[in-house]
């Protein structure tokens, strides 16, 4: 365990255990599932063994944070809608948690199914794929930026 770690690393390994939580969702963690969490973990600091460590522990070691803002949630649940298409499908019971964690994140009860759902069909339309960036703008009107 580390004694010090800044919120944001905390933060962090709470939104990587929360993707581990989507991937096993459907009962088979993928090697896509897998390199996204390890691509984010990486790309925002952790070391390689730190994200192997939270996957090995199925996130269940690791405290929930909320982020502290629209901005950040809604990159969290891109993040989560992401892992949820990373294997080429979306489940059922990967969408319901996806929901729960959404709601867990802060965001509306009342809206979270359908921001959900439309962040996933703006990343699955063929030949329209949007941007992060475009996403969030299209679905302003669920956030309080």
């Amino acid at each position: 365990m580390v004694l010090f770690e800044t919120k944001k690393t905390k933060n962090l390994k709470s939104h990587l255990a929360n993707l581990v939580a989507i991937a096993n969702s459907d009962g088979d963690f993928s090697v896509a599932e897998k390199r996204l969490i390890f691509d984010i973990g990486v790309k925002n600091g952790l070391s390689i063994d730190e994200v192997k460590k939270i996957i090995k522990s199925d996130g269940k070691t690791i405290e929930f944070k909320v982020p502290d803002n629209d901005a950040e949630r809604f990159d969290e649940l891109f993040d989560l809608a992401s892992m949820m298409l990373a294997d080429g499908e979306c489940t059922e019971d990967e969408l319901s948690n996806c929901i729960e964690l959404a709601e867990k994140l802060g965001f509306r009860k009342a809206i979270t199914g359908v921001l959900v759902r439309r962040i996933v069909t703006l990343q699955t339309v063929e030949g329209e794929r949007k941007s992060k960036e475009e996403i969030k703008i299209l679905c302003g009107d669920f956030l309080n930026f």
